[in-house]
């Protein structure tokens, strides 16, 4: 595990992020709605500066908050220190031409304290960048590898944004447990779905397992998955597997952010109003 995390950073380069808030306790169902929307409007009008930084193994991990505050609500983690907080992180959607990416960093997110202890139990993580389809897509848009008209490529751009994955730590016991992933289209490069994926049970295995298209609170749809593996199709591939090894790799990310977060104080004590 700590290879695949080591050569994750080592192809993304920065890692993901932070919010410590006030958010009452609640499960992925009930809190993804604000963390969904977090991510939607992220705060483009703050002036960011780096709050703390913390080399933990060949990684460092920088919080970053609002200038002039020390509540924080972005992590990264590097294999080397984040210097320039704009030229790094990219809050919104980039484009090479008509191709949607992240900007210079590949991945990143924001994370939650959901029940103020202090400690990270939910995350959500960049997954690239694409296309969303909706609940109104036409039938009739030209599938993978077809042209597309002036027309055609103006909807997809116009549809594109970052792509979020969710997880969640639901009984906060600094494991994951629970996920809102994203499922692309089978016949073109659009994302088609959320899917909703929860042991509730805590013990690894699968039990709940749905998907919507906009709204967690609409008629879900199937998904095929056994208790242990879940299919999808992830960006640029054909066909995925979610799994608990899947979960135990996100596990150890919120864990290195958690040793991060203690060593620089950030507890609910440190986020306080003054």
């Amino acid at each position: 595990m700590k290879h695949r995390l080591f050569l994750a950073f080592t192809l993304v380069g920065i890692l993901p992020v932070i919010l410590f808030g006030q958010e009452e306790n609640k499960s992925l169902l009930g809190f993804y709605p604000t963390a969904d929307s977090i991510s939607e409007f992220p705060p483009l009008e703050a002036e960011l500066a780096i709050i703390c930084q913390k080399k933990i193994g060949k990684h460092y991990v920088t919080f970053i908050g609002r200038k002039d505050e020390k509540k924080i609500f972005i992590a990264a983690v590097t294999l080397k220190p984040v210097k320039d907080i704009k030229k790094e992180i990219s809050l919104t959607v980039n484009f090479d031409g008509v191709k949607p990416n992240v900007g210079k960093v590949s991945t990143w997110g924001y994370v939650f304290d959901r029940n103020n202890d202090g400690k990270i139990d939910y995350m959500a993580l960049i997954g690239g960048a694409g296309a969303f389809e909706g609940k109104n897509f036409p039938d009739e848009y030209p599938v993978r590898d077809q042209h597309l008209d002036m027309q055609q490529l103006e909807l997809f751009v116009s549809h594109c944004k970052l792509i979020f994955n969710h997880w969640a730590d639901d009984n906060f016991d600094d494991t994951l447990d629970a996920m809102v992933h994203i499922d692309i289209d089978p016949v073109r490069d659009w994302v088609k779905r959320k899917m909703v994926i929860r042991s509730t049970k805590f013990d690894g295995k699968f039990d709940d397992v749905w998907a919507f298209i906009d709204k967690i609170t609409e008629d879900p749809d199937t998904v095929e998955h056994t208790s242990t593996s879940v299919a999808f199709r992830p960006i640029g591939k054909l066909s995925g597997q979610i799994t608990k090894e899947t979960l135990m790799e996100k596990t150890a990310v919120l864990q290195l952010l958690n040793r991060a977060a203690a060593q620089c104080g950030v507890t609910k004590d440190f986020n306080k109003e003054e």
